[in-house]
């Protein structure tokens, strides 16, 4: 386990010196950068370099301690509440994680669950930071589609959105209604509906992965 900033993390594939794309991998709430590496992995060709980056919440009993990204408050009618300023504390740290990376390599970001939904986030703040943006099981919050609209740099950016139809946690029907209104907007969305629940489905792995090395230029 490393530190970078002020994100724990764990490294994995080629050196810098012989990766040929990094990406950072944000795993789901309670969960940590080892069990998001062990579901993720099939999907992440061998010449990238991947950090998984540990959420600096500590939450649950996932294999021992699980983190968060930013906690969630049930609330007596309604649905729960997510600490906003913990969001926004997060975001930018991954986001700093990101730039430390440098721009020589491609940048992928993919996450699951509340890593998706900090992917998802940062991809509408800063597409300039990535090539490529990989999400399981996400949504988008309102405030933040309405805080970053659209742009050209969007378009530059594809985008890869799997969900399960039968998702517990975060919806089916408001993920793919936001998937159709990003397409809307004539962004490269990959929709990738599965009929699990909530969880990554094997089925993406190849897609993701033909993806990524379509995106460096590589053979299959």
């Amino acid at each position: 386990m490393k530190t970078n900033h002020t994100l724990a993390y764990t490294a994995h594939g080629p050196s810098s010196e012989k990766a040929k794309a990094n990406l950072i991998l944000l795993h789901g709430m309670g969960h940590t950068d080892a069990i998001a590496f062990h579901d993720l992995a099939a999907a992440i060709p061998n010449d990238v370099r991947t950090f998984a980056l540990r959420g600096p919440i500590p939450f649950g009993q996932t294999s021992g301690t699980g983190y968060a990204w930013f906690e969630i408050t049930p609330v007596a009618s309604g649905p729960p509440q997510p600490n906003l300023e913990q969001e926004r504390t997060s975001r930018a740290s991954i986001g700093e994680f990101i730039d430390s990376c440098g721009t020589d390599l491609p940048l992928i970001l993919m996450g699951f669950g509340q890593g998706a939904v900090l992917a998802a986030h940062l991809y509408l703040e800063h597409p300039e930071k990535m090539q490529l943006c990989v999400l399981g099981a996400a949504r988008v919050m309102p405030h933040i589609r309405d805080q970053y609209p659209i742009g050209p740099a969007h378009r530059d950016v594809p985008l890869i959105w799997t969900h399960g139809k039968d998702d517990p946690i975060l919806p089916f029907s408001a993920a793919q209604a936001t998937a159709e209104s990003l397409r809307q907007d004539s962004l490269e969305v990959t929709w990738l509906p599965h009929d699990g629940g909530h969880e990554w489905p094997d089925a993406a792995n190849g897609v993701v992965s033909r993806r990524i090395r379509q995106m460096m230029g590589v053979g299959e």
